[in-house]
């Protein structure tokens, strides 16, 4: 059901971005002035004149990239981990192969579950 939900909310926000896209495609005649210099936001060798759409589709990737790199930051101790807890199995699994060829043949283990005799009053 979650997934159902995802995919619902994924293929909306495409149609929602696609739309918008389409209808703020108008590249200088009406696009957005971008200026990088406070000072002097109408000097044209600081701004840029671009559709909203792409200013948006830009801040929005370039949220997704911060956001990543927070993520993937924060979660080094956990791979961290996994790491160390992988090398410990690793370990455990060639002492107890080492153990075993040393012991030799396993003896047959006999039912632990062995039937009562029925005279055994319970």
């Amino acid at each position: 059901m979650k997934r159902i939900f995802y995919y619902f909310i994924l293929i909306l926000a495409l149609i929602v971005m696609a739309a918008f896209a389409i209808a703020n495609k108008q590249w200088i005649a009406e696009g957005v002035a971008l200026s990088y210099d406070p000072t002097a936001p109408g000097a044209e060798a600081t701004t840029l004149h671009l559709p909203m759409f792409l200013i948006l589709f830009g801040v929005l990737l370039v949220g997704m990239l911060i956001g990543g790199i927070t993520v993937w930051l924060k979660q080094s101790r956990f791979r961290r981990a996994a790491r160390v807890a992988q090398v410990e199995v690793e370990r455990n699994r060639n002492e107890l192969d080492r153990l075993r060829s040393q012991a030799g043949p396993v003896p047959e283990v006999r039912d632990s579950h062995a039937v009562l005799p029925s005279s055994v009053p319970f």
